[in-house]
């Protein structure tokens, strides 16, 4: 999917859970109050201390993290330590009261995704569309790579597995079954449709429809 139509896909109504690290109760409504507007429909769970913010990390899993850069008991160099403890595919974005250039470029050093201005918050949602579209992108490939690295052991065991056929196949001389590579012995028909594009038609033999006959009969 192109850049293009990854970001033409938000529709109103989206859900975000997020947790807000915030102390000022009227900056919480303005930062929900501007996501609602732009057409999320936010869950936030709010900390009022570090200490309350990294319990609740420990408790849930959340989309964002939208933590502010000062507060009462935490200091903008304190916002390096939350970036640390984040899990890795939790985005981040720092509110910021005041022109601080050498503090952002630590935050975004450390792992911050954005900041915004508390006196520009209508940037908010702008910067939570565009977080929000790079971890779907980076979750997007990280699944084909993982997708990728399935088909290859797939391959690998196929592989092996002709190569064995190409030696000895050891088939019970009684009931027909075939010992695969993992020690497992399975049916005749089971091997053949695993390994192979053949599909198994039931049917007989003339012979032993001959003597299916005969036994019948007699």
């Amino acid at each position: 999917m192109s850049l293009r139509n990854f970001e033409t896909s938000f529709v109103t109504g989206q859900p975000l859970r997020m947790l807000l690290l915030e102390h000022d109760e009227a900056v919480v409504r303005r930062v929900i109050h501007t996501l609602v507007e732009h057409g999320y429909s936010v869950h936030a769970d709010v900390a009022s201390s570090m200490e309350e913010f990294l319990g609740r990390l420990r408790d849930a899993r959340y989309r964002l993290v939208v933590a502010d850069a000062e507060g009462p008991s935490w200091k903008d160099t304190d916002i390096l330590g939350l970036l640390t403890a984040l899990p890795q595919e939790t985005p981040c974005i720092v509110l910021t009261g005041t022109l601080n250039e050498g503090a952002a470029v630590r935050w975004i050093d450390h792992g911050a995704d954005d900041f915004v201005y508390k006196d520009r918050m209508g940037r908010l949602a702008l910067a939570v569309r565009r977080v929000l579209r790079e971890q779907r992108l980076l979750d997007d490939r990280q699944r084909a790579e993982a997708e990728r690295e399935r088909l290859i052991e797939k391959l690998q065991a196929s592989l092996a597995e002709v190569t064995r056929l190409q030696g000895l196949l050891p088939v019970c001389i009684r009931c027909k079954r075939v010992r695969d590579t993992g020690g497992d012995w399975t049916r005749i028909e089971s091997f053949i449709e695993q390994h192979s594009e053949a599909r198994i038609s039931p049917s007989l033999c003339p012979v032993c429809a001959g003597s299916s006959a005969t036994g019948l009969w007699n």
